[in-house]
């Protein structure tokens, strides 16, 4: 494929998925069937995705390093998941800064505070965001990037219940505004500047870090139940597809 072609693909995806969050409560299925079941679902599809899609790419990258980048280039080669687990640790503190937390004394945090965690929260899942739309203008592989928006679709539903549960009015009235348009602005960037292959590579480590740390806390919440089965078939739907291509 020529290269306006896949900025039209790429374009094109990116427009699917921003619509994700803007359309997420029209989805019937959503409402028909069981949380446990649907989420549970998306959350084996995501997993599956970083083990089977990512982490080989992060592998292949990071090996690539140039030795220019000396000290740095022998401490990532050598460690490949590195960026996975600096995209873990990182999404894991925005987590745990959002929480309503009670200090000391017994007594609930301030309103202000409330809010300053909230925008937080959004700033951080709108950086997530960003990166995915950036990383799609640089995918020069059709199936490649239909696996990728597929697998990040699905992903989006799941923060979308998330983001619905924790911050539901400020989410449902800007809140989802905000993540589409990130998405388009980070493709955006990706088409409009030159990018390194280190970048990307250290870009796809940092998003499977947020990936595999929103899958966990989804499937281990004891706010609401998850399905083995539901998990366990995804995974084995992921597998198939990721085999016969």
């Amino acid at each position: 494929m020529n290269g306006i072609t896949l900025i039209g693909l790429s374009l094109a995806s990116v427009v699917f998925l921003s619509l994700v969050h803007v359309l997420a409560d029209m989805l019937r299925w959503k409402h028909q069937l069981p949380q446990k079941y649907w989420l549970s679902f998306a959350d084996g599809i995501s997993i599956s995705y970083v083990f089977l899609g990512l982490l080989p790419k992060i592998i292949d990258g990071t090996a690539a390093f140039p030795d220019s980048l000396g000290y740095a280039a022998d401490i990532v080669k050598h460690s490949p998941f590195l960026p996975l687990m600096i995209g873990l640790v990182v999404f894991y503190g925005m987590e745990r800064l959002v929480e309503k937390s009670v200090d000391a004394s017994g007594s609930h945090i301030t309103h202000e505070t409330t809010r300053l965690r909230v925008w937080i929260h959004l700033a951080s899942y709108a950086f997530y965001k960003a990166i995915i739309g950036y990383l799609i203008v640089q995918m020069n592989n059709p199936v490649s990037i239909a696996i990728f928006v597929i697998s990040m679709a699905v992903h989006f539903l799941v923060v979308d219940y998330r983001m619905m549960e924790i911050h539901k009015e400020v989410y449902q009235r800007i809140g989802r505004w905000i993540l589409t348009l990130a998405i388009l602005v980070g493709w955006v960037v990706g088409a409009t500047t030159v990018i390194s292959p280190v970048l990307v590579t250290l870009l796809l480590g940092f998003l499977a870090g947020g990936i595999v740390l929103v899958v966990l806390e989804e499937e281990f919440s004891r706010e609401h139940p998850s399905s083995f089965p539901a998990f366990v078939t995804a995974v084995a739907v992921y597998m198939a597809v990721q085999i016969s291509i």
